[in-house]
C-alpha cells in the first residue's frame, strides 16, 4: 500500500484496535501455540523409541513444507489479500495441533509437524506490516512482530511445560484452543491491508508454477542474493539449535521438559528485549548494512563457546548470544529486503526469503542430531560456527556495497 491517504486510513483503529496490533496479537497468539510443543518434541519423540536422528527428520520435515508453501502463499496473499491466506495457515496450524494432541505413534507426530509447515503466518504478517508502514518505521514494524513471537515462546513453553505433566495431549489440545482464538481475533478486527483491486485478482498468481525461477532469479541479484545466502546459511547452523541445545542440556545439566521449557522462555525473554525495545534505536544507529554482518558473528561466538565449559553461566551467556544474534537476523533482513523491493511484490518477495530460511533448516536438524550421536556433543556447535564465519564475511561484503551505493 504506497498511497499515503489510504495507509493512514488503514492506520485508524477499528474496534478500538489499531492494524499493527491485531496483527501483532495474532503473531503473540501463533508464538504461544507454536511455543507449547515444541520444548515437547524431544521427550515426545523419545516415548516412541526415536533417537536423536529421528528428532532432527521430525523439526526438518516442517521446514521442507515451509519452503515450498511459504513463497507460494505468500504471492497468493499478493493477489487476493493478506487477510484470506492468514486465515487459511491458522486453520492449518489448527489442524496440525490436533493432530500432535491425537499422537500415538511417531508417524502422526511426524504428520502434525508436516501439517504445521502449511501454514505460513510469519511472511504474511512480515507482508503485511510492509503494507501499512513506511520505510523509516519498517525494522521496527517488524520487531515488534519478533519481540510478539518471543513473548509467544515464553509464554507457550511455559503452559506446555505446566501441562506436560498431565501427559503431551494436554499441551496440544491447549494449543487448538489458542490457535481457534487467534482465528476469531483475525475474522473479526484485522482488516485487510491491500486495496480493492490489488485482491480482485485471480485466486491462484501466475507465477505460482515459476516459484523456482523466481527463487533462482533473487540470488541473481547482487544485493538481495547475497542477504539471501547469509539469510540461508544463518538459519541451517541455527536451525540444529533446538535439537543439539536441549541434548547438551540433558548430558551436561541433565535437563527434564520443565527445565527444557524454562530454556525457550529465556530465548523469548531475550528476543522481546531486543526485537521489542532495542532493535529500533541499533537500527538508527548502526544500519541494518552494519547489523547484517554482526549478528552472524554473534551468534558464531555463542554456539562456539556453549559444549567448551560444562558451565550453567556460560551456557546462559551463549544462550544470550545465540538468542541476540537470531533475533537481530530475523529483523534487519526481512526489513532490508522490503526497502529494495516493489510494494505490489512484497509478500511474494518475503515469501522466498522466508522460504530460504525454511529449506536452510530442512538438513541443519538432521545434520546436527546425527553428528551429535554419531560425532560428539561438541562437533554440530563447532560446525554451526564455522558455517556463521562464512556468513559474517558475505555481511561484510554486503555491508561495504551499500556504501559503495550499489543498490541491486
Amino acid at each position: 500500500m504506497s498511497d499515503e491517504t489510504d495507509l493512514k486510513k488503514l492506520r485508524h483503529a477499528r474496534f478500538g484496535l489499531s492494524p499493527i496490533l491485531v496483527i501483532v496479537m495474532t503473531l503473540f497468539i501463533d508464538a504461544t501455540g507454536f511455543g507449547i510443543i515444541i520444548p515437547l518434541l524431544p521427550f515426545y519423540s523419545q516415548t516412541f523409541r526415536a533417537g536423536s536422528a529421528a528428532l532432527g527428520i521430525l523439526v526438518a520435515s516442517f521446514s521442507l513444507m515451509q519452503f515450498i508453501f511459504s513463497p507460494i502463499l505468500g504471492r497468493i496473499s499478493d493477489n487476493m489479500g493478506r487477510k484470506p491466506v492468514l486465515i487459511i495457515s491458522i486453520l492449518t496450524s489448527v489442524v496440525s495441533f490436533l493432530l500432535f494432541a491425537l499422537a500415538n505413534s511417531f508417524f502422526m507426530l511426524l504428520l502434525s509437524r508436516i501439517v504445521a509447515g502449511l501454514a505460513t503466518e510469519t511472511a504474511i504478517a512480515q507482508a503485511y506490516i510492509a503494507d501499512i508502514t513506511s520505510k523509516k518505521e519498517r525494522a521496527s514494524g517488524i520487531g515488534k512482530a519478533g519481540a510478539a513471537h518471543g513473548a509467544g515462546f515464553i509464554i507457550g513453553p511455559a503452559i506446555g511445560g505446566f501441562l506436560s505433566v498431565y501427559g503431551f495431549s494436554a499441551p496440544g489440545f491447549a494449543a487448538v484452543f489458542l490457535t481457534l482464538v487467534n482465528l476469531l481475533f483475525v475474522l473479526f478486527f484485522l482488516p485487510e491491508s491491500l486495496k480493492k483491486e490489488s485482491s480482485e485478482l485471480l485466486l491462484l498468481p501466475r507465477s505460482t508454477s515459476s516459484f523456482f525461477h523466481r527463487l533462482l532469479a533473487a540470488f541473481t541479484k547482487p544485493l538481495i542474493g547475497a542477504v539471501l545466502m547469509i539469510f540461508f546459511i544463518v538459519f541451517l547452523s541455527f536451525s540444529a539449535i533446538p535439537v543439539i541445545v536441549p541434548l547438551l542440556g540433558v548430558a551436561f545439566f541433565g535437563f527434564g521438559s520443565v527445565e527444557m521449557s524454562y530454556f525457550f522462555i529465556y530465548i523469548g525473554a531475550v528476543q522481546i528485549i531486543l526485537q521489542g525495545v532495542a532493535i529500533g534505536r541499533l537500527t538508527k544507529k548502526f544500519g541494518e548494512e552494519k547489523l547484517i554482518a554482526f549478528g552472524p558473528l554473534l551468534m558464531m561466538v555463542g554456539i562456539f563457546l556453549m559444549p567448551l565449559v560444562q558451565n550453567i553461566a556460560i551456557f546462559i551467556l551463549s544462550l544470550t548470544m545465540i538468542a541476540s544474534g537470531s533475533g537481530i537476523m530475523r529483523t534487519v533482513v526481512p526489513s532490508f529486503i522490503s526497502k529494495i523491493t516493489a510494494a505490489n511484490e512484497q509478500g511474494g518477495t518475503l515469501g522466498v526469503a522466508n522460504s530460504v530460511a525454511s529449506i536452510a533448516t530442512v538438513p541443519g536438524p538432521i545434520i546436527g542430531g546425527s553428528l551429535f550421536e554419531f560425532a560428539g556433543l561438541s562437533t554440530p556447535f563447532f560446525t554451526s560456527a564455522a558455517m556463521l564465519i562464512v556468513a559474517f564475511g558475505i555481511g561484510c561484503r554486503v555491508f561495504h556495497t551499500c556504501i559503495r551505493g550499489l543498490k541491486r
